[in-house]
């Protein structure tokens, strides 16, 4: 009775606080998509981290990989060298005994 002399309509009290409720529900859902945007940003900075981590490492070795082939192409040469010296420490050893020996 109270309500009808005052002229308030219990369906605008419903419909007002349905309104409420969506607003709630409204900022609750924007406030989540703000979260899961600043989550999605973080992922995407590891993932580029990651990315980054993983070209770096693969520079990495490819240097390794130049770096070895050259240090072999060097032991290499040096084994050519080594075994032409002995060739010729032979040859004098064998002319040295040759000219010693008459």
């Amino acid at each position: 009775m109270a309500l009808a002399r005052e002229d308030i309509n219990p369906e605008n009290i419903k419909r007002e606080s349905d309104v409420e409720m969506l607003v709630k529900n409204m900022v609750q859902t924007n406030n989540m998509i703000a979260h899961f945007k600043d989550e999605q940003f973080e992922m995407r900075n590891e993932i580029k981290m990651r990315d980054e981590t993983i070209s770096k490492l693969e520079d990495d070795i490819r240097k390794d990989k130049r770096w070895n082939m050259l240090w072999y192409n060097s032991l290499d040469e040096d084994i050519n060298h080594t075994k032409i010296l002995v060739l010729v420490v032979g040859f004098v050893n064998v002319l040295f005994t040759y000219f010693m020996s008459r």
